[in-house]
């Protein structure tokens, strides 16, 4: 449960944010503000120091508090502009590497896609965790738990496909329990979805720029990757993906539907329509990722594309690594025509998640507490965003251009000219600040002048710290090239 301080910080907040308070208006006094919120002073001076902080007020000596003014965000990447062919994928270590470094807690980690997890729902999840361990170990319970740490059979535990199924009313989703495949994490719901609907050398059409691991996964199945040209707000393009199906013999499209990694995109509902009809016109299967929906900033959690699906074309990929614990290795996909193929694959390549981590997920969802840690983390996610764009516009330098998601936790960033990301990530690392370099989402490494950054795990502190020190080496580099 959030502090009153923070209430406060998100009460004067979101006037400002959205527009009800402008540049150099003076806010509520501090009596004002304590008067009508029912709280003290001493609290209410906690709550504006916080708004000062994440640079949204300013006190001004003998006159009281004002809405500071927002300096002008950098515009958004263009549409990307991949070369439209079938491409073997080749990753290389480069993945592994970031992964490696995203565990050195003495960097300030802003490389991998992971979430805050230092949260009370993740502190509620152990202890739920923990007492199922115990009662495994007890002979005269009244629940059977005598295989909890055992493994389930595909398709998994009952009761974990039952409240995801409820949680997928939600997305426009309406399945029963029994076409839904618990895997572990998302990764495996894709790589079984792929596998599924293709065989070696077959083209899958995917986003650009696109999550690596996605790409890793094409890569280690044998398949060609067709990249498509996408949008930084509305995802994919339609008219070159129309255009792609009608050139080449594409037999699966993976898309990220709701705040892609590492674009932030989210496809509107009209366009998810089209893209679910055009895909199903073709033949051409849908692996829908929509790990992030549900880290929305807007109260509506967005449909997903299986919403829009009558005959099973789309297999909808999912877990709770982002938006509770990526530790918990917990995921699934909605199969649609293909949920026997899946069964099987599951079953022949992992089993089936460990039980005991079932179990521990379905009790955790059944204490009726996550969607009040969604709102908490996603007003979290919402000001580190608004926090960390506004380092960025005083400290980078001003010729980038980046996205502002509305959604999920991370950023992509076009450098300034000349700007390799390759050698901006060495030298962030001699600074002990982890970034991922743009070559990691393109099976040609097209983005050597973008990076991704995570903006939801650090501390402000550590935000403004990386902010200052990364602007400074990109303008060493731009001295050195001559820029």
């Amino acid at each position: 449960m959030s502090k009153r301080y923070e209430q406060v910080a998100s009460y004067i907040g979101d006037q400002i944010l959205s527009g009800l308070l402008k540049a150099d208006e003076r806010v509520l006094s501090v009596r004002q503000c304590a008067n009508e919120l029912g709280v003290s002073i001493s609290t209410v001076i906690r709550g504006y120091e916080l708004l000062q902080d994440r640079l949204l007020i300013e006190s001004r000596p003998q006159s009281g508090f004002y809405v500071r003014a927002q300096l002008d965000l950098p515009q958004a990447p263009e549409t990307s502009a991949p070369e439209q062919r079938p491409v073997k994928v080749s990753m290389g270590k480069l993945a592994v590497q970031i992964l490696q470094n995203s565990r050195d807690r003495k960097r300030i980690q802003l490389a991998a896609a992971l979430p805050k997890i230092d949260v009370p729902a993740v502190a509620q999840l152990n202890r739920i965790m923990a007492q199922v361990a115990r009662e495994q170990s007890r002979a005269n319970q009244m629940v059977d738990m005598d295989n909890l740490a055992d493994y389930d059979s595909p398709p998994g535990n009952e009761n974990l496909r039952c409240k995801i199924a409820q949680r997928l009313i939600n997305a426009g989703v309406s399945v029963h329990p029994d076409e839904i495949v618990i895997t572990s994490g998302c990764q495996e719901a894709l790589v079984l979805s792929l596998n599924a609907v293709t065989n070696p050398g077959d083209t899958v059409a995917v986003e650009s720029p696109n999550y690596y691991g996605m790409l890793q996964a094409i890569e280690t199945l044998g398949l060609k990757a067709l990249e498509i040209p996408t949008d930084a707000e509305t995802g994919i393009s339609l008219s070159a993906l129309s255009l792609a199906l009608r050139e080449w013999p594409v037999t699966a499209c993976v898309l990220a539907t709701n705040y892609s990694n590492p674009l932030g995109s989210c496809i509107p509902d009209a366009r998810k329509k089209k893209l679910a009809k055009m895909l199903e016109a073709a033949g051409v299967a849908l692996i829908e990722d929509d790990i992030n929906a549900e880290l929305s900033y807007d109260h509506q959690r967005p449909k997903a594309i299986k919403s829009y699906d009558k005959v099973g074309n789309v297999l909808l990929c999912s877990s709770l690594s982002k938006t509770l614990s990526p530790g918990l290795r917990i995921g699934w996909v909605v199969a649609g025509k293909w949920l026997e193929r899946v069964q099987h694959l599951k079953l022949c390549n992992s089993g089936a998640n460990t039980t005991i981590t079932m179990v521990a997920a379905a009790r955790y969802l059944e204490t009726g507490t996550f969607e009040r840690h969604l709102r908490q983390v996603r007003q979290h996610y919402k000001q580190q965003r608004d926090y960390f764009l506004q380092l960025i516009s005083q400290h980078f330098p001003s010729d980038i251009r980046i996205t502002n998601p509305q959604g999920g936790f991370i950023l992509w960033l076009r450098l300034p000219e000349g700007v390799d990301s390759m050698d901006l990530y060495y030298r962030a690392m001699t600074e002990n600040i982890a970034i991922a370099p743009g070559n990691l989402f393109s099976v040609t490494q097209q983005y050597t002048n973008f990076i991704r950054l995570n903006y939801g795990q650090e501390s402000p502190q550590n935000l403004e710290k990386a902010a200052i020190l990364l602007g400074r080496l990109m303008r060493e580099l731009m001295a050195e090239n001559k820029i």
